[in-house]
This record gives structure tokens, C-alpha cells and sequence, in this order.
């Protein structure tokens, strides 16, 4: 099997932006169903990493990866930026 992709040494301004901007995406709509269907936050942080679990699984699956590698790398990333988002303040 293939290893995950290493992490780029440098990416695209344009490509960190289109990430930036599906991350905006994302969030934003999956606030608003939640809201317009009274769903707990626990069931939407359930339901984003369940999404995130299957995207990432079929790219590993798609592109041959190391599963366990590839799972190592996604939980590294998810935990860097929950980490980076825990110490920003909160705003009301």
C-alpha cells in the first residue's frame, strides 16, 4: 500500500483560500440545520466527524493509502486545529 501523502512543504495561496472558504462552507451550513431542526451540538460535532471519517476513508481506500497511516495523519490534523481553535476567544 502507499503511504498518505506527506504534508507540502509549501501549498498554493489559492489552494489554502478554497480550503478555507469549504471549511466556511461546511460550518456555516451544518449551524443552520442544526438550528432549523433544534439539533444538539453533540449530534452536529458527531455528525461532522462521521462525515469526516468517510470522506477520508474513501481518499485512503481511492488512492491505495495506508489506512492506519492515513488515519494517524487525519487525527493529527483534526487535533492541531481543534487545539488552535480551543485558544481563540470566544466571542457573543
Amino acid at each position: 500500500m502507499n503511504k498518505p501523502p506527506s504534508p507540502p512543504v509549501s501549498v498554493a495561496p489559492s489552494d489554502l483560500r478554497a480550503g478555507a472558504l469549504l471549511t466556511e462552507a461546511l460550518v456555516q451550513v451544518a449551524a443552520e440545520h442544526a438550528r432549523d431542526r433544534e439539533v444538539p451540538e453533540s449530534v452536529v460535532v458527531a455528525a461532522l466527524v462521521s462525515a469526516l471519517g468517510c470522506v477520508a476513508a474513501a481518499i485512503a481506500r481511492t488512492n491505495g493509502f495506508d489506512l492506519a497511516r492515513y488515519e494517524e495523519f487525519v487525527a493529527n490534523h483534526f487535533a492541531r486545529v481543534f487545539q488552535a481553535e480551543s485558544v481563540r476567544p470566544v466571542y457573543h
